[in-house]
C-alpha cells in the first residue's frame, strides 16, 4: 500500500475515506478481506456492510466514509481535501453491526468511477484502504516513493534489515517478499542502468551480497538514488552518478 507515515496516509487519515464509490447511478463496490468491510456507492449515495465475522468497529457508533476518483490529487497533500472538490467526496456514517450495513448520502456524487476508498470510525480504531483495482494501489506506491524517494529507501533499507539471520542477509528474492510485504513497490535490476521505472525502489543484484545490500530508486525529479546498507546501523544514501 501507501507509504508508511507518508503524506498521502496522512491526508488519507484526515480525510477518512472508505473503499467503493462510483460516479452516476451504477453501484460499485469493493471489499477487503481483513476487515470484512465492503462498500459500495451509486450517485451520492454510500453503503458501508460488515461481514457476520467482522472485528472491526463497534456497531452504532460514528464513522466517516470518503471516495476518491484521482489518486494523484492526494500526492503531496498533508490536510484532508475539501468535500466540494469534484474528485473527493465524503460524509459521516452510522458503522454497521457484524452482518449489518448503514447507508448515507455522499457530499456530492463522483464525476467518473472510484479509485479508492478509506473506511475510518470516528476512534480511527478502524481505518481501512480498498482499491478498485490493484494498478491503482502499485501506481500510488510508486507516485509516493518517487515523491519521498529517501524516505523510502531508508524504509525499504531497514525492512530488508529485519530479514538478516545469523549476521548475514538472505536470498535476494526472499528480501524483496520481506519489502513487498510492508507495502512497498520494489524488484530487481542487475545494474543501476537497469533503474529506468520512476518510483520502484530496485534491489541491485551485482552489489547486493549477504553483508551488503545496495536499493536504488529514479525520484520525480530523474535523479537516481541510492541506499546502502549493510546488516546493521543505517543507510548510506548517495545521488548516482548520471
Amino acid at each position: 500500500m501507501l507509504l508508511r507515515s507518508s503524506p498521502v496516509l496522512a491526508c488519507a487519515a484526515l480525510a477518512l475515506a472508505v473503499a467503493a464509490c462510483g460516479g452516476g447511478s451504477t453501484s460499485k463496490s469493493a471489499f477487503d478481506k481483513a476487515s470484512g468491510l465492503t462498500v459500495s456507492v451509486a450517485g451520492d449515495h454510500v453503503t458501508l456492510k460488515r461481514s457476520a465475522n467482522s472485528t472491526s468497529g463497534t456497531g452504532g457508533t460514528s464513522g466517516e466514509v470518503s471516495c476518491i476518483d484521482d489518486y494523484r490529487k492526494l500526492v503531496g497533500v498533508t490536510v484532508a481535501p475539501a468535500p466540494t472538490l469534484s474528485w473527493y467526496a465524503a460524509t459521516l456514517i452510522t458503522w454497521p453491526a457484524a452482518g449489518k450495513e448503514s447507508t448515507a448520502t455522499l457530499s456530492h456524487a463522483l464525476s467518473s468511477d472510484p479509485q479508492l476508498c478509506i473506511a475510518q470510525t470516528s476512534t480511527s480504531s478502524v481505518d481501512v484502504v480498498l482499491y478498485f483495482k490493484a494498478k491503482v494501489k502499485s501506481e500510488i506506491a510508486r507516485e509516493e516513493q518517487a515523491s519521498q524517494a529517501s524516505s523510502a529507501l531508508r524504509v525499504a533499507a531497514q525492512d530488508a534489515v529485519a530479514t538478516v539471520s545469523k549476521g548475514s542477509f538472505p536470498a535476494k528474492t526472499s528480501i524483496i517478499t520481506a519489502i513487498t510485504a510492508k507495502g512497498l513497490y520494489i524488484k530487481q535490476a542487475a545494474q543501476l542502468s537497469g533503474v529506468s521505472q520512476t518510483g520502484t525502489i530496485y534491489l541491485i543484484t551485482s552489489q547486493t551480497t549477504t553483508k551488503k545490500l545496495v536499493l536504488a530508486l529514479k525520484s520525480t525529479k530523474g535523479t537516481i538514488q541510492t541506499a546502502t546498507q549493510g546488516v546493521t546501523g543505517s543507510a548510506k544514501l548517495a545521488t548516482a552518478k548520471a
